[in-house]
């Protein structure tokens, strides 16, 4: 009978990194740096504040009084594909995150296992061997180097938190445009059908004082030319027409088919956003603040490099148990012998033909490089608001003028047709007439959907509801990714 053997031994260990230089600071030289790039800006902005919240989003177009409109941008923040995708980087950014942390925690494993051998003379003696390990590992960051890289994953899952709202900001607004386009092109289209029945009716007349020889046939040509420019115009304005209802179609998320049907006129656009704060405005901006958290990042890994050029310290912490039985499972789960081992080992690069010092050189530029980024990031914000909130300003007094102009260009119109049937106006004359007060209206349809669209940059251009405000946040909340 093949005697009972057990063997036992310790093959289990914690890591700790030391490193011989003190734990620097990651987030205040990042803010102090911002405040300079952040510096000249006037002081008459209010805040907007960035929130992951849909309805959020959803709620900023109701000022339309529009529930199509609303209904279109709920669904393309349901259905759009862009979005999800940038969803899916945000959900990767949290698992980096979590992958990150989780050198915080001790890691603990075990094993199980179990074989058979025997010799091939005698299959029958065979002989059964049982073992059981258990290892446990913990990382010490006593020095920094993981709160560095903790620092920094979380810098980073932020930034990428605020492109997916930009994101989302810039589908709801492209989906509210798209909404307001197809709207001016049925406008436009409806103006070229009265225009065409226009030109039928005086065409009418034309030839009916042709056939009785009151005018020449140089103006039945010419009623001729300009009763097919209308049609012409026609088909023009359908196509353009179909290809905004397929812009729409594509902006939520749909398969273009020029399905999408809507009636109604474009509504009035809300007064400009209140302003002031200007810091509070720019920093809530998703790409400003994009820019803020990628050099909160840039700087955490500036400092991770520039640990490498000191000596690395190891302490090393084990604990762990192996067991082996032979022929029998007894006492293969005893925990008698845990066994426990301590020891440290100091360690220093002595050449390494620059690569230490080369990457400390690129984590320094990368620093600087992402400050000047951030900087002109704030300056392109400050561009943006101030060409959006001029341009606003200037379709609303336009819009005044060009509503002037079509009315009198309407009542210009009417009576030169009075006359032209009393026939003491020339046929070319009441065209002239006629394209001038066409012309006027359609003129002011773009103006109204320009001055939508317009508020849509502007709102989009001071980072989103600018009635609200939020506190600006503090070094160590960005540090921490709160």
């Amino acid at each position: 009978m093949i005697e009972k053997i057990m063997t036992r031994g310790v093959s289990v260990g914690a890591l700790a990194l030391l490193t011989a230089c003190g734990h620097l600071p990651i987030a205040e030289p990042a803010f102090e740096a911002m405040s300079a790039k952040r510096a000249g800006m006037p002081n008459d902005w209010t805040v907007a504040p960035m929130t992951g919240d849909p309805a959020a989003v959803i709620s900023d177009f109701s000022v339309f009084q529009d529930a199509q409109l609303v209904s279109y941008v709920q669904e393309a923040l349901e259905n759009n594909r862009t979005l999800r995708a940038a969803i899916e980087s945000v959900r990767q950014s949290e698992a980096a995150l979590q992958q990150t942390r989780s050198r915080l925690f001790p890691q603990v494993g075990a094993s199980v296992g179990a074989n058979t051998s025997a010799l091939t003379d005698n299959l029958s003696s065979n002989v059964d061997q049982y073992s059981f390990a258990m290892s446990a590992r913990y990382n010490a960051d006593i020095m920094g180097d993981l709160s560095a890289s903790i620092q920094a994953s979380a810098a980073g899952l932020r930034s990428t938190e605020a492109v997916y709202e930009q994101t989302r900001r810039q589908i709801a607004a492209q989906v509210a445009r798209a909404y307001f386009t197809v709207i001016e092109q049925g406008q436009q289209l409806d103006l070229d059908r009265k225009s065409l029945e226009r030109q039928r009716q005086t065409f009418r007349i034309t030839q009916t004082r042709f056939d009785a020889g009151s005018i020449a046939r140089d103006e039945l040509v010419l009623g001729e030319s300009r009763l097919a420019q209308a049609e012409d115009s026609i088909l023009a304005s359908e196509a353009s027409s179909r290809a905004a209802v397929r812009a729409l179609e594509l902006a939520l998320g749909r398969f273009p088919q020029n399905k999408l049907s809507m009636q109604g006129a474009l509504p009035q656009p809300p007064v400009a956003p209140p302003l002031g704060l200007p810091e509070l405005t720019i920093r809530s901006r998703p790409d400003v603040v994009s820019a803020e958290l990628n050099m909160i990042q840039t700087f955490a890994n500036t400092r991770i490099a520039q640990m490498g050029p000191w000596p690395q310290l190891n302490a090393n912490l084990a604990v762990g148990l192996s067991n082996t039985t032979i022929n029998t499972t007894s006492n293969l789960f005893n925990f008698d012998n845990l066994a426990l081992s301590i020891g440290a080992s100091l360690a220093q690069t002595i050449f390494d033909g620059g690569a230490i010092d080369a990457r400390v050189k690129i984590a320094t530029s990368q620093e600087r490089a992402a400050l000047e980024r951030y900087g002109q990031t704030v300056i392109n914000a400050y561009g943006d608001i101030v060409a959006a909130v001029d341009t606003f300003n200037t379709l609303g007094s336009r819009n005044v003028a060009l509503t002037k102009a079509s009315d009198a260009a309407q009542e210009v119109l009417r009576l030169g047709e009075l006359k032209y049937q009393e026939g003491s106006e020339s046929l070319l004359n009441l065209f002239t007439v006629r394209e001038s007060a066409e012309q006027a209206e359609s003129n002011l349809i773009a103006n109204r959907r320009a001055r939508l669209e317009q508020w849509i940059v502007l709102h989009t251009a001071l980072g989103g509801d600018p009635t609200k405000t939020q506190p600006l946040a503090t070094p160590a909340a960005t540090a921490n990714g709160k």
